[in-house]
């Protein structure tokens, strides 16, 4: 089989993760993983393992995700690519995170800043730096986060780096709402949005809107909140995020009900359709419908 059938059966496995086909989704890489195996390109398997690996991670398969990553990182160092073994210490820095394994996950962001550092690489050296950021955030470190997340989006300006900037903006957006600073939280997560949609970045642009949901929902704008999650809402299901997009569902339907019960109704109950699709029975069944 050839490598574009690889590159489309990975697309795939990545839908069917977004919509919550689990097993198809593993299945998927896996076997997209093996032809490139096949196909004797192990950049191409690399990335699949990757991602794979993120896959395994986000359903809390830490083993697993480990695995993959240190496969990956295996492959990209015998190719001598600085940027995938960059960016693969960062993933096995998240996951010791995850994991909280606060030690371990600080060695391979410093790893993987060394890295990053020797190919000249901003953009890299930037998503350390905020991902740092992240790592202070959960910590507590406020004012640690606030210097890391303010470095990165420096970097990434530096290398012209718009989405990066985006996903910056938006770790900044939700710290300054955690700290009560409204206005700023309002202006990066409204920023972070449009550098999003600039970037062509649906789930981007999607979760900034929700951010900024949350804000307006906080600060007792109630229109507001409900506009910002609906385009949120609309932008998951472009996507086929089904899991996010019932989520938001249920915050509408929240924010809705007191103004207009039908629709909210409306949104519990497509919700609920979404997650019975999802096989989430826990879920669905926690959704009064009417």
């Amino acid at each position: 089989m050839s490598e574009h059938s690889a590159d489309t059966i990975l697309a795939q496995a990545e839908a069917h993760w977004m919509s919550g086909e689990t097993q198809q989704a593993r299945e998927a890489f896996r076997r997209a993983r093996m032809l490139f195996h096949q196909a004797q390109d192990p950049e191409g398997e690399a990335n699949a393992l990757a991602q794979m690996g993120d896959f395994e991670a986000d359903h809390d398969h830490w083993d697993e995700a480990g695995q993959a990553f240190a496969e990956a990182r295996e492959l990209y160092t015998r190719l001598g690519d600085q940027h995938g073994q960059g960016n693969v210490l960062v993933r096995l820095g998240r996951l010791a995170q995850a994991r909280a394994r606060i030690a371990e996950a600080e060695q391979y962001f410093q790893s993987a800043q060394e890295v990053f550092h020797a190919a000249g690489d901003l953009s890299g050296m930037a998503h350390v730096t905020k991902r740092r950021g992240h790592l202070a955030r959960d910590r507590g470190q406020h004012d640690v986060a606030l210097d890391h997340y303010h470095q990165a989006l420096e970097l990434y300006r530096r290398a012209a780096d718009t989405l990066g900037c985006a996903h910056t903006l938006k770790g900044l957006a939700s710290l300054h709402r955690r700290l009560g600073h409204a206005d700023m939280a309002h202006q990066n997560f409204e920023t972070a949005r449009d550098l999003y949609a600039e970037a062509g970045d649906v789930l981007g642009e999607a979760a900034a809107c929700r951010g900024l949901g949350h804000l307006l929902r906080q600060l007792g704008d109630h229109d507001g909140a409900v506009t910002a999650l609906d385009a949120a809402r609309q932008l998951y299901a472009a996507m086929g995020h089904l899991k996010a997009e019932a989520e938001t569902r249920l915050e509408l339907a929240e924010d809705l009900a007191p103004s207009d019960p039908t629709k909210a109704r409306a949104h519990r109950k497509h919700a609920h359709d979404l997650f019975v699709r999802l096989g989430d029975v826990e879920q669905a069944g926690a959704i009064a419908v009417d």
